[in-house]
């Protein structure tokens, strides 16, 4: 008997065996025809971890990419999910964010700007947010370039 006089309709070790497969709380309550809320209060007492159906990457393919270097963007690139997704599990397993890399340096944008180009073509140009090569300019404090006006005769 447990808990308010209810007999328990499954043993810790089903529970175990089955988390152990990788079923969820739903999957796992399905097989011992108990509701997933049963499941769930049975594995947290039991110290087993949650497991997400909708999760598309495993704990260990975030750690090697985090320890390849890759920031939080370019690892939900790599995996395919979005990047608030990568920052919680990157946070939730205890690794600090990589600071996100330079994807230009200030002097090309110094030369683009000098050649003329506005931030719509400096951005074509090196592949970067035009919003990120507008924060760059001002903060290096270089006046915009409006964009050219072409005109074709019909």
């Amino acid at each position: 008997m447990v808990g308010h006089g209810r007999r328990r309709l499954f043993t810790d070790q089903q529970l175990i065996e089955l988390h152990e497969q990788g079923l969820t709380d739903r999957k796992i309550g399905e097989k011992l025809g108990v509701s997933h809320l049963t499941v769930g209060v049975r594995r947290r007492k039991l110290g087993l971890k949650f497991h997400d159906p909708r999760r598309l990457f495993t704990d260990q393919e975030l750690i090697e990419l985090h320890e390849l270097g890759f920031n939080d963007t370019e690892i939900c690139e790599k995996l395919g999910v979005v990047r608030s997704t990568v920052s919680f599990h990157r946070s939730r397993l205890g690794l600090k964010s990589h600071v996100r890399r330079l994807l230009f340096t200030d002097h090309q944008l110094k030369k683009l700007h000098g050649q003329g180009f506005n931030d719509r073509e400096i951005s074509e140009k090196l592949g970067v947010a035009r919003s990120a090569v507008t924060y760059r300019r001002s903060r290096l404090g270089l006046k915009p370039i409006r964009a050219r006006v072409t005109f074709k005769r019909l």
